[in-house]
């Protein structure tokens, strides 16, 4: 059998011709056991060869691909088929772009290529409308016909992952909050004569709106992912919602010794859209640039009018490192800790609803900036 060769910056590249691949998609059909059996379970299951080229589709695979037949994919691997957002970057198709080095899936694949059983989680984004999945990848190694193959089932855990942020956020964050709360109902019970009960009024009050301001975005998380997101489009003045969300964020923990400005460039000008949720998004960039400053530096936000749309922008002096940066938009991914992951992904799912785009660019010499771009509407 001979591969053709193309570029790769990570999995190799080569293939088998078609007509190869055909030969042993043939040779997989007729197999009794497969199709009697493994064809008729409920998980996704596939077989592909040693070059990573689909052979063989459970009705669960087909089903997730919106494909009838395996003969649909001659030649292609998975990436290809369900549509992965980084399977069109290079010539050679999925597995061989950068990103690919952080992919579950195709690492799975390649290490049961190696002989040895590999079970993986990953991170994918597939098909046109970019939808976000997190999955649970096995891999097996599968002696056929005298040539090597991998045998993968994929699980579909988004619920489950979902399941773990939230209880992140209810059992953690809100437990912490309410904790802070209690305190400092306490010491206005115990001390009420001798503190300063205005102080602590106030402090309880910041706490409580921050405690139902996090339930709400967690509610319109879970409504954006169930597409049942209600919109409420108002006019307003970009300048005055900026400093709503500095406002928003100056007492926060986030906010501790650093500093928070608006660019001197920037002009009030009035825009169309649903405020609440573009405060989340804003707010959301602000607080991630905030995590991402040390103490005594500054982050700017900023907007500037293009065409007939608005950017948004928010720029902090960090960098962010080439691993990272490939996984940034990711449904789970996060760098501070486990069951973590909402921020830049919430950003850019809600963002799809007000027809608009979140983009990034890092360097070590001008640090992060993330920019949000929305039509001004009408």
């Amino acid at each position: 059998m001979n591969a053709r060769k193309q570029n790769t910056k990570y999995a190799p590249a080569e293939r088998l011709s078609n007509e190869e691949v055909g030969y042993q998609i043939d040779d997989f059909k007729k197999n009794e056991i497969l199709n009697k059996f493994l064809s008729k379970i409920p998980a996704i299951f596939l077989v592909v060869n040693k070059y990573r080229q689909i052979v063989f589709m459970n009705k669960g695979a087909l089903e997730f691909s919106g494909l009838n037949d395996v003969t649909e994919i001659l030649g292609k691997r998975p990436g290809e088929v369900f549509a992965c957002i980084h399977s069109s970057e290079g010539e050679a198709g999925c597995g061989t772009s950068e990103a690919c080095t952080y992919c579950g899936a195709v690492n799975a694949v390649l290490s049961s290529l190696e002989g040895n059983n590999a079970m993986l989680e990953t991170r994918l984004v597939l098909g046109p409308n970019e939808e976000s999945f997190d999955l649970r990848i096995y891999a097996t190694p599968l002696s056929f016909g005298g040539e090597l193959f991998s045998a993968v089932t994929i699980q579909d855990i988004k619920h489950e992952k979902r399941r773990a942020v939230l209880e992140q956020v209810f059992f953690h964050d809100i437990l912490n909050t309410i904790t802070v709360i209690l305190g400092s109902i306490e010491i206005l019970l115990k001390h009420n004569k001798s503190i300063n009960q205005e102080e602590y009024l106030k402090k309880i009050n910041y706490q409580i709106n921050n405690l139902v301001e996090e339930i709400r975005s967690q509610q319109i998380l879970s409504d954006a992912e169930n597409n049942n997101l209600t919109l409420n489009y108002s006019k307003f003045d970009s300048r005055d919602f900026l400093d709503e969300i500095i406002e928003l964020y100056l007492d926060h923990e986030v906010a501790k010794d650093k500093n928070i400005k608006i660019d001197e460039n920037t002009k009030s000008i009035e825009i169309s859209s649903d405020r609440t949720l573009l405060r989340r998004i804003i707010g959301n960039m602000l607080k991630n640039a905030l995590e991402a400053t040390p103490n005594g530096g500054t982050v700017t936000l900023g907007f500037k009018v293009l065409e007939n749309n608005i950017q948004f922008w928010v720029q902090n002096p960090g960098f962010i490192p080439r691993d990272v940066q490939l996984q940034i938009f990711q449904r789970s991914f996060s760098t501070k800790a486990p069951n973590r992951g909402i921020g830049t992904y919430s950003m850019k799912l809600l963002s799809s609803f007000l027809s608009g785009t979140v983009v990034f660019s890092t360097s070590k010499e001008k640090g992060t900036i993330f920019m949000a771009c929305y039509p001004l509407g009408e």
